[in-house]
């Protein structure tokens, strides 16, 4: 009896890991998302300033897009505007360290938020994507406070 206790206490860790690998492996929803943020690239501009104009015509697209209702579309314009912020550090060289660093550091709020638009428009989540792009302009103020 202590035998076949012990060895299915040792079969257990790899039951639950084949368990976890394969809800992982055949969930359609991580899949489906896996694949989505990287449909469409952007051409990220030369400048800073142009970047900054690039950033200020998806948040009025995603504006649109939001009132709209138009789901389907959050994700495209969410993930322009994270690709953009990313991009901006490595067309910043005139700013003093101190202002690259915040940058950097609200860019990464910048992409959750990107992920968290893009679930809430999945969702069909009206007052949630509209509180998270609430949250993406601040986020967007404070950095182009640095500029």
């Amino acid at each position: 009896m202590k035998i076949k206790l012990i060895n299915m206490m040792k079969s257990q860790p790899i039951l639950l890991g084949a368990i976890l690998a394969s809800s992982i492996l055949f969930n359609p929803y991580i899949n489906a998302y896996a694949g989505e943020e990287h449909q469409a690239k952007i051409e990220i501009p030369a400048t800073a300033e142009a970047i900054w104009q690039s950033i200020d015509e998806e948040s009025q697209e995603l504006s649109k897009v939001i009132e709209a209702g138009k789901w389907d579309e959050v994700h495209h314009h969410a993930f322009a505007i994270r690709d953009f912020v990313a991009a901006l550090p490595s067309h910043s060289n005139s700013l003093p360290a101190k202002k690259l660093a915040k940058v950097k550091a609200n860019g990464k709020f910048v992409a959750i938020l990107a992920e968290r638009l893009d679930m809430s428009g999945d969702a069909k989540d009206k007052s949630s994507t509209e509180s998270n792009f609430k949250k993406l302009q601040r986020v967007l103020r404070a950095i182009r406070k640095n500029y």
